[in-house]
């Protein structure tokens, strides 16, 4: 099995499916909307992966012209083999691949105060609800890291609020592929959702 590269410097070409027990790639049809939604705000931008597991959401945005991406795994296998596939696509470059646990690491970016990320995406295990409250937490609260965070769940969860300053202002499903978007801020755009 693997994963196709949709847009992009590598559209067209493939990476290897992972093997690990527990490891759900999102599939190419939520890559595709994603990115889609995302635009062009994904050219030059700053990206953070968080759950990164096979890479496919880092090594996509690479591709499609990101100025640097973070990904989080706490796989060490998984995190080697998203450094391996972004080296033989020629994305490399601006990719750093931290294994560790997620909630940790974002703890550890905000205390140094140094890094801020224009889009960032989460993929927790669909049945973590309070790992995805904790993610929640950790971008959005006290002060956001990331002003525009999506994060993928299971179709028919209920989506979490109240969290810092995240407001959820759209949300969209794709078979049982829920993708939910959260944004700082006020949430003049909440009513938009569906589709």
């Amino acid at each position: 099995m693997s994963l196709r590269i949709i847009g992009g410097a590598a559209r067209s070409r493939r990476i290897p499916s992972p093997e690990e027990e527990g490891v759900r790639p999102t599939g190419e049809r939520v890559r595709e909307a994603l990115f889609n939604i995302w635009g062009g705000a994904v050219v030059g931008a700053r990206v953070l992966d968080m759950c990164a597991g096979s890479g496919a959401i880092s090594i996509e945005a690479l591709s499609r012209g990101a100025a640097g991406v973070l990904a989080v795994e706490k796989n060490p296998r998984l995190c080697a083999a998203m450094r391996k596939n972004a080296e033989t696509l020629g994305l490399a470059k601006g990719f750093d691949v931290r294994c560790a646990d997620v909630a940790h690491e974002i703890g550890r970016i905000r205390a140094q105060g140094s890094r801020s990320f224009d889009l960032a995406f989460a993929d927790p295990p669909w049945r973590e609800d309070a790992l995805r409250r904790e993610l929640l937490d950790a971008v959005f609260a006290p002060e956001p890291i990331c002003a525009k965070l999506v994060m993928e769940a299971p179709r028919g969860v209920e989506a979490i609020s109240g969290v810092g300053e995240a407001r959820l202002v759209r949300e969209r499903r794709y078979g049982d592929t829920c993708l939910l978007f959260y944004e700082a801020g006020s949430a003049e755009k909440a009513g938009d959702s569906g589709g």
